[in-house]
């Protein structure tokens, strides 16, 4: 009888991540990589790929939008969505996302290509995080890292925004978290953070979330899988802000902050928690809070054609100004 060649999972993480115990993995919902466009016909936007950093290594794709000329632009450091462990700043929607949302907002966007899970658990998404920003805000000095043309040539450093989806919001809360305690290269301070139905949970529910199966959340599942050595667990400020004990939201970095939010999102409930507890806690910013619709959570990244997502992304550019 012929051997079997099933293979043996080692973990997994369903419907996003499987692993198996000879090394291999399998990311269940990426979308396929595609290219840099040198010049999208379509949309006017140029992109690139690029390195940040040797060690550890990290690249991202930067976005340029076709009418450059003689302006400086806002610059747009972004994380893309995936629960830590799917996608990247190469996958077919995060492309298509921000050829759209440059065009529309005529920006300059870095996305970034953080390191995944399963080689790379949290803390190491966090960390790239910082290297990006310091990376672009090393360009506003005179000893820039890996220098960048696009950046020098037509980027505004005075209109620096981060931001991302999901549990690339999550990060960018947490950069703007330490930019409230540690400086950045050139003193340059982020202007706005957008966050996008935010990866945020806790260990007791709150609002509409189910109270018989929240210990059996994919929410608290996903956190254990991608930060299993988290200190207090589900209730980390990394991913519960608002926890007792967690840091005042008054010390984020930014001068203001828009954080979106869809009726269908797992997460808005504590996205709205999040909102009030910005709100309530001292921070000096201009703080608001967008409806996008009765949609799932990214919706704008898988359905950018219909008239919902296109008013979402009007928004979110009318921010990064």
């Amino acid at each position: 009888m012929a051997p079997s060649t099933t293979k043996e999972i080692e973990k997994e993480l369903l419907p996003l991540i499987r692993v198996y115990k000879d090394g291999t993995v399998e990311r269940l919902l990426s979308s396929p990589t595609v290219p840099p466009s040198p010049q999208d016909p379509d949309i006017g936007v140029s992109s690139k790929d690029i390195v940040i950093s040797d060690n550890p290594f990290l690249s991202a794709r930067i976005f340029l939008p076709k009418s450059h000329q003689n302006q400086k632009l806002p610059i747009f450091v972004y994380f893309h969505g995936g629960a830590f462990c799917v996608e990247s700043a190469f996958s077919f929607f995060c492309h298509r996302y921000l050829n759209l949302l440059v065009s529309e907002a005529n920006i300059i966007a870095v996305s970034v290509d953080y390191r995944l899970l399963p080689d790379h658990p949290l803390p190491a998404a966090y960390e790239d995080g910082w290297t990006a920003l310091q990376w672009v805000a090393s360009h506003s000095t005179n000893n820039p890292i890996h220098t960048e043309p696009w950046l020098l040539d037509h980027g505004d450093f005075n209109k620096l925004y981060v931001g991302g989806d999901t549990n690339g919001a999550n990060l960018a809360h947490n950069v703007t978290m330490r930019a409230g305690t540690e400086t950045l290269p050139g003193n340059l301070k982020i202007l706005g953070a957008l966050l996008c139905c935010p990866f945020f949970w806790g260990s007791k529910p709150i609002g509409s979330e189910p109270v018989e199966e929240h210990e059996n959340s994919l929410a608290i599942k996903v956190w254990n899988f991608v930060y299993p050595n988290a200190s207090g667990g589900i209730d980390n400020p990394m991913v519960n802000p608002c926890a007792p004990g967690a840091p005042s939201l008054a010390t984020l970095g930014c001068s203001k902050m828009l954080i979106s939010i869809t009726g269908k999102d797992e997460f808005r409930d504590r996205n709205i928690l999040y909102y009030e507890t910005v709100k309530k806690s001292g921070w000096q910013g201009e703080l608001e809070l967008f409806e996008a619709g009765d949609e799932e959570h990214g919706f704008q990244l898988f359905k950018p054609e219909t008239d919902k997502a296109k008013n979402m992304i009007k928004r979110l550019a009318s921010f990064l100004v």
